[in-house]
């Protein structure tokens, strides 16, 4: 092998003399790979933290024109043959290392058909070269001892507890996994609570209010935070911003169904909550299939209510202007608009 890249090493300095013998680029030569760890247990409670780094030192050209190091080209090239005969994942790159989440590695990973809670070991190189008529050159080999989770929904959840973590009734998604949660619960007025990023009293991120008084809407992960408590209780609408570490409130106080069935008017068929269920109904009688779909309004309001959505039986949540959802059932049916998940809002009709 040594005696291969040093063939090529020198084929790649005769390709690249100048006319007259001048070398026109030096200090070409394989990278050198470093890694954060040689062995990884993945978790799906940390799948947005750094669980591997790779850097890789990288040849520094020189030439007697002016050249742009971005001229090298490197490719991090991974595979669970040590030989390297298959490549599972080759990924062009311009900085000279990259970093993987617990989530990006698992899918990686349970891609290449690791089996999730089994150990198994992966091989990483980074590949150079300059210009497209130049062979590869290799870096050394980093192998990697990986133990990867099951995979889970792509929707990352805030689980809303009672202030013993005993019961996670409630839970808050961030459907654009930006920090923003937001949910529907049904609560009584000072109920105490904490926000937890699993259903588990060890979970690896409990959020609380800020121990001070008057920090009520606060969110603190500290040792020393208090329980939240809601004001209002109720049926209410829940929002915590991870990224501005707050929370809030607002009380829903009514939830009304409206449509050419009954001249769109905002209150003439409420819905009535199903504490069993976790549902919302209201019985409708129409005559004909709803032309622009219904819609139905929260505390009466035309900018805050559930509409159209994609997939049979989903709605969306909108705070502007927006269509209805589909309607087409004639006669007389029940609604029911369940908001228990907040992934994915649902509504069917019996």
């Amino acid at each position: 092998m040594k005696q291969l890249t040093l063939y090529i090493l020198v084929l790649l300095f005769a390709a690249c003399k100048k006319e007259g013998g001048t070398p026109a680029v030096g200090g070409i030569k394989p990278a050198v790979l470093h890694s954060s760890t040689s062995e990884l247990v993945l978790k799906s409670t940390d799948r947005k933290a750094v669980a591997l780094q790779l850097v890789w030192d990288e040849a520094i050209l020189t030439s007697e024109e002016p050249m742009a190091q971005s001229a090298l080209k490197n490719k991090i090239e991974i595979t669970a043959d040590p030989s390297f005969s298959v490549i599972a994942k080759s990924i062009e790159q311009v900085a000279s290392s990259i970093s993987y989440t617990h989530e990006q590695l698992n899918n990686l990973v349970t891609g290449m058909g690791f089996v999730p809670d089994e150990k198994k070991v992966f091989y990483i190189r980074v590949a150079s070269r300059l210009g497209a008529n130049t062979a590869w050159l290799y870096s050394n080999v980093i192998a990697l001892t990986i133990t990867p989770y099951q995979p889970m929904d792509e929707a990352a959840y805030l689980y809303l507890s009672n202030k013993e973590m005993t019961q996670f009734p409630w839970k808050l998604c961030s459907r654009k996994e930006d920090g923003f949660y937001d949910g529907f619960v049904r609560l009584d007025q000072w109920y105490n609570f904490y926000l937890a990023n699993a259903e588990s009293a060890s979970a690896s991120l409990i959020y609380g209010s800020y121990p001070l008084d008057g920090s009520q809407y606060i969110l603190y992960s500290g040792a020393d935070r208090w329980n939240c408590w809601t004001s209002k209780g109720g049926y209410l609408y829940l929002t915590a911003d991870v990224n501005k570490l707050a929370w809030k409130e607002t009380a829903v106080e009514s939830m009304s169904v409206t449509g050419d069935f009954n001249g769109w008017n905002a209150t003439a068929t409420p819905m009535t909550y199903d504490q069993t269920a976790k549902v919302w109904k209201a019985i409708i009688t129409t005559t004909a299939a709803e032309q622009w779909g219904i819609k139905v309004l929260i505390n009466g309001s035309w900018t805050w209510f559930f509409g159209a959505a994609e997939g049979d039986g989903n709605c969306a949540l909108y705070t502007a202007d927006g269509s209805g959802f589909a309607y087409d059932k004639v006669g007389t049916h029940t609604l029911i608009l369940d908001l228990s998940d907040p992934k994915q809002f649902k509504y069917h009709v019996e």
